[in-house]
């Protein structure tokens, strides 16, 4: 019986199959590429192959014909020359903010230079003058249907029936003598301008005062048919150190620039701070805000007003 059952382990260890060679892999991976028997290339005959890619065929193609009929049926909802969201559904909540300039690094709003030291304010009259290039820009020509108007003898609000043509913004006529690049905006003497512009939202316009609701912090600054705009140090200290400021045009931001409707050549009115004899060596936390009745201020969101320091060396 012994015998018997070492022959039998005996027997099924001879028959136990063994792991192929690497010569049959290499055999059976090139049989998988091409089969000369079944006229197959990667496990797939050439009728095989036709079919998948046929449908394949089909299957991108509704896909894409799909994808742009949803586009078409989006874009059919999208007005080019009206914002869909407006008013307070917007994200500024029909509330513009401030913007200033110059910004040569936009990851800080420090303002320093050497008095002087061109070397030190290029960076930032360079970067005011190419903005400025903008408005320089605006086409005054009313034998070709011109673009803009010329608002000049504009005293309040313009009819609605000229908001068409966006008035035009006269950089010679408002913002003075030395705020402009032959004076290097003041940075060479140490009295630098800053520009002010609010932030464009789709028909907004300003909410004027009366003189018994002026604020007080503005009542020297404000006249009609203008958003008075105020700058001031942040903190005590700030507001012993910033020294006066004058203001190009003196107004601020005036009404007939409003509303802002997408029309072509539009450019945001502007508003020059000019710092006369901020402290030297010291750093200066500097506040501006914007004032309208339907202008709103907050310190946390910065609704209304802008941030930036000032330090002049």
């Amino acid at each position: 019986m012994a015998s018997s059952a070492s022959t039998g382990v005996e027997t099924a260890a001879t028959v136990s199959p063994s792991n192929p060679s690497l010569r049959q892999r290499v055999n059976d991976f090139c049989t998988f590429l091409y089969n000369s028997e079944e006229g197959s290339v990667l496990g797939r005959t050439g009728k095989s192959w036709a079919q998948i890619g046929i449908f394949y065929l089909i299957y991108y193609s509704c896909l894409s014909a799909f994808f742009a009929g949803m586009m078409a049926i989006f874009y059919q909802t999208l007005d080019w020359n009206y914002p869909r969201l407006q008013g307070p559904d917007t994200l500024l909540k029909q509330n513009p903010g401030i913007g200033f300039r110059p910004i040569p690094d936009v990851q800080s709003t420090l303002v320093r230079f050497v008095k002087a030291d061109a070397s030190t304010y290029s960076p930032y009259t360079d970067h005011i003058q190419a903005f400025l290039e903008y408005y320089e820009n605006q086409n005054l020509n009313p034998q070709d249907g011109g673009t803009v108007a010329d608002c000049d003898s504009v005293t309040g609000r313009r009819p609605e029936k000229d908001w068409d043509k966006p008035c035009r913004f006269d950089l010679t006529a408002n913002l003075g003598a030395d705020c402009v690049k032959q004076q290097t905006f003041g940075f060479d003497d140490g009295m630098p301008c800053i520009l002010l512009k609010l932030n464009k939202i789709f028909d907004w316009q300003p909410e004027s005062f009366t003189n018994d609701t002026v604020p007080a912090e503005v009542a020297d600054l404000w006249e009609p048919y203008h958003v008075t705009v105020k700058c001031e140090g942040e903190n005590p200290a700030d507001k012993d150190n910033i020294g006066p400021i004058e203001y190009y045009p003196q107004g601020g931001f005036h009404f007939k620039y409003f509303p802002f409707r997408n029309q072509q050549a539009y450019r945001s009115p502007l508003v020059m701070a000019r710092f006369i004899r901020p402290h030297p060596g010291v750093l200066v936390m500097v506040q501006c805000k914007a004032y309208a009745r339907n202008i709103r201020h907050s310190q946390l969101e910065k609704a209304g007003m802008v941030h930036f320091e000032l330090m002049v060396d």
